[in-house]
């Protein structure tokens, strides 16, 4: 069971999706069980990799000003 602060962690990165148009988005697997979640917005991309091992996912952000544009 995940602490509570990687469940707050958890919560605030999908919080900088609240406002943004989502475009796209899809699934890749890998061999090691993990797998990605891609979520192309008005504003770029986010990245989720989640593995069964992990308490939360680590995220990542891409795109021209994606990270001024969730600052807002």
């Amino acid at each position: 069971m995940p602490d509570k602060e990687h469940v707050k962690e958890c919560q605030e990165q999908m919080e900088k999706l609240k406002g943004r148009k989502v475009m796209d988005c899809s699934f890749e697997a890998y061999e090691n069980n993990c797998w990605r979640f891609y979520i192309v917005t008005d504003k770029g991309e986010l990245v989720m990799t989640f593995c069964p091992d992990w308490n939360c996912p680590v995220v990542e952000h891409h795109g021209d000003h994606h990270e001024e544009a969730l600052e807002e």
